[in-house]
């Protein structure tokens, strides 16, 4: 972990260029939207090529899902230029660092996968969970090729949402402003950026705001993205591609390990937009970030830094 006098807001106060809250939001749609013309743009024949082989026709679904997935990086690319170009700063200095990565990005995503898990147990307990026994999609084993491979992407798309909110929109409004007001905000965008989901509702918000502050006291709290990066993606995994549940609105089921529906009051299970949109979510998150905080006031992230 970084020292105090090298943490994540005091890089980004190194920067040549501090944002105000309304120009940072400005350059987020413009990085958000920029990013997906490039990425279309560059995909789109490779989508093609794709399409005409005959190996892949038969699963044009998975292809689409990990083509969408993986058009992501393009957004990261263009923060990456915003920060190394303009903000004259390394990309490390959002919580990149080389030490022990891969050690806080597999803890981070089994934290990530266990929040997922504790939810789905909590709603199977309650009733609120049944197998699909008759699944169109590939289910067990024969699955696991595809899972793996939208794995990979939701490792793309996960990064660069928090590379995006929490690692350059968190720290640079912090940097200008205070680390409440940039830990409010970024999370406020984090969930207003899935308005537009399909079957999304207010509890669905709430909780993608309650995410994005429970990941922002993690980065706070330890000066490191790879964890939440890691967290991110096997939220996301475990949800869709290992029980089989839409995410954040969308149907990512293309190939998963199970096939589960969400049954019962919508309230709890979340319905249609998946477990991310019920009070069982919105408790196990609540808990999460009153447990991240509290092991931060106690220093464990210091003792057990690396």
């Amino acid at each position: 972990m970084c020292s105090k006098k090298e943490d994540l807001v005091t890089m980004a106060k190194s920067s040549k260029k501090l944002p105000n809250f309304i120009w940072a939001t400005i350059l987020l749609l413009i990085f958000m939207f920029g990013g997906q013309i490039i990425g279309g743009i560059c995909i789109i024949p490779i989508y093609l090529t794709l399409y005409m082989s005959r190996g892949m026709s038969s699963n044009l679904s998975l292809l689409e899902l990990f083509i969408n997935l993986s058009s992501f990086l393009f957004i990261a690319l263009l923060v990456f230029v915003r920060v190394k170009y303009i903000e004259k700063r390394k990309i490390s200095t959002l919580g990149f660092s080389k030490d022990s990565w891969l050690k806080k990005y597999t803890k981070g995503f089994l934290i990530g996968f266990i929040m997922m898990a504790i939810v789905v147990l909590i709603l199977f307990v309650l009733g609120c969970v049944s197998l699909d026994k008759n699944p169109i999609q590939p289910v067990g084993i024969s699955a696991l090729g595809g899972v793996m491979i939208i794995l990979i992407g939701w490792m793309i798309q996960s990064a660069t949402e928090e590379i995006l909110t929490r690692g350059w929109l968190m720290n640079v409004l912090a940097a200008r402003y205070n680390m409440v007001f940039a830990l409010i905000f970024s999370s406020a965008i984090f969930g207003i950026m899935h308005l537009f989901n399909p079957d999304v509702n207010y509890i669905a918000v709430i909780n993608i705001i309650l995410v994005g502050i429970f990941y922002g006291i993690y980065v706070i709290k330890t000066n490191d993205l790879w964890s939440v990066c890691g967290m991110h993606a096997a939220w996301n995994f475990a949800q869709g591609n290992v029980f089989g549940f839409e995410v954040s609105g969308i149907n990512v089921a293309v190939s998963s390990i199970f096939d589960f529906n969400l049954v019962g009051s919508e309230t709890i299970s979340g319905g249609a937009f998946g477990p991310e949109a019920g009070l069982i979510a919105t408790f196990v998150l609540l808990l999460s970030i009153i447990i991240v905080y509290v092991l931060g006031k106690k220093g464990y992230f210091i003792k057990n830094e690396n």
